[in-house]
């Protein structure tokens, strides 16, 4: 159906979030959670490559070594490593996608059928620059991130996103210029429409709440796919509690951060907690500590660590005197 166009996936990742630290190699279940996200996005019907997009830092390097394991393909962007619009882009170009289809990395489960009804509308409607979720009583499906567009719509927005926030989140230019761009929408199952809950991972809340969904779902032996997870969620709500209160940061919104001195274990289990819920309110966490047990505990535990006592980068500094 696709005929003379290239449908291209950029899986967008990097290993330096401030919230939940290489979270695209956060185990849920039996697999990472970029190796879920993969899984779904090569079930796409309409599908000529896959490609990770990051950014040419050494703290991405694992991500090259995950793309050849999957046998897909790796852009690595040398430009500012904020600036996502620039990095989709150009990849886009130099992978001479005709109809690049977003997906974010920090969303583990994608329903397939769903893009494929996207990039249906976009290829029998040439004139649209991106579709899609029509909402249905005001109320959206419940699907993780994922974009199906045209390049020229990158190549115009990537010309007018003059403003950091417009630059660092996935193209919101496109769905602010409705006098620029043409979109449209499609709707989906109504299934799809009867949950309305967070599914990407961004906090440790969110990965604790994606493997109790995949433990209850493997209890039950179904599948861990986004079906099963609604209709689990329709019979058991009390699981959304576990990251109900995860704040989503905004793109207007300038991310703050919080620094843990920690020069001794006394309170480093209170730390913990206070990081955790620090995480769900949209605040990036960092620890500092000179002691390597400390450190141990702490990478255990999953949480950042700097290298240096570097309190002016840091919008909260916390310390255990």
């Amino acid at each position: 159906m696709v005929k003379n166009e290239r449908v291209i996936a950029f899986i967008v990742a990097r290993l330096s979030s401030s919230r939940l630290p290489k979270k695209h190699l956060k185990m849920i279940g039996n697999r990472r959670m970029i190796d879920w996200t993969i899984h779904f996005t090569k079930q796409f019907k309409y599908l000529d490559e896959i490609v990770i997009a990051t950014t040419d830092e050494d703290e991405n390097k694992e991500l090259v070594d995950v793309a050849n394991a999957h046998n897909i393909k790796v852009f690595l962007y040398n430009g500012d490593v904020e600036d996502v619009v620039g990095r989709l882009t150009k990849a886009a170009i130099e992978f001479d996608a005709d109809i690049p289809v977003l997906v974010s990395g920090d969303c583990p489960v994608i329903w397939p059928d769903a893009v494929d009804k996207r990039v249906e509308k976009i290829v029998n409607n040439p004139e649209l620059d991106f579709v899609g979720f029509c909402p249905k009583n005001n109320v959206y499906p419940i699907h993780s991130s994922v974009g199906v567009f045209r390049k020229k719509a990158w190549i115009l927005a990537d010309k007018i996103s003059d403003k950091p926030n417009l630059r660092e989140h996935h193209f919101p230019v496109i769905g602010l210029r409705k006098d620029l761009f043409k979109v449209d929408c499609v709707l989906c199952d109504d299934l799809f429409y009867k949950i309305n809950h967070r599914i990407s991972v961004d906090t440790f809340a969110d990965l604790e709440f994606m493997n109790a969904v995949y433990d209850e779902l493997k209890k039950r032996r179904k599948t861990f796919d986004l079906k099963n997870i609604v209709e689990l969620l329709v019979e058991k709500p009390e699981l959304m509690e576990i990251n109900k209160d995860v704040h989503q940061i905004g793109i207007d919104e300038k991310p703050k951060k919080a620094l843990f001195i920690v020069e001794n274990d006394e309170n480093l289990k209170l730390f913990f907690d206070m990081a955790y819920d620090l995480t769900k309110r949209g605040i990036g966490v960092r620890f500092y500590s000179k002691e390597e047990s400390i450190k141990n505990k702490i990478s255990l535990k999953g949480f950042g660590i700097i290298e240096r006592d570097d309190e002016k980068s840091y919008n909260f500094v916390i310390r255990d005197k």
